[in-house]
């Protein structure tokens, strides 16, 4: 999971409850629904673009949602409940259908908050 590459309070957890995740996906979108065992995470929110104020969203990306990078942007962003990875939320900030798959985005075509 590319989403996870940088150093961030409670990545080393995030990546071993990886390594045995149940995942379903659970809108048009390809937002996932993720449940794993393993350690617990102690995440901090990244405070960018705005700071939440719940602490569950360690790490998000964006990418441009059409090929002249003119379109809406496209957010990726990990959600961590209670210690755990709990969903993978992918939404385009104006609410119309996803041209470019977010599975298939080439990963240089992807900036980091």
């Amino acid at each position: 999971m590319h989403l996870i590459r940088d150093q961030f309070p409670g990545r080393r957890e995030i990546l071993t409850q990886i390594q045995s995740v149940e995942v379903m996906r659970i809108d048009r979108e390809g937002s996932l629904k993720l449940r794993s065992g393993g350690p617990l995470a102690v995440v901090k929110d990244n405070d960018y673009p705005s700071a939440r104020v719940d602490g569950r969203i360690p790490v998000e990306g964006f990418y441009m949602d059409d090929v002249d990078e003119s379109g809406a942007l496209v957010h990726l962003l990990v959600h961590v409940i209670g210690g755990k990875i709990d969903e993978l939320e992918i939404y385009k900030e104006d609410g119309s259908p996803i041209l470019i798959d977010p599975y298939e985005i080439e990963l240089s075509k992807i900036y980091f908050y």
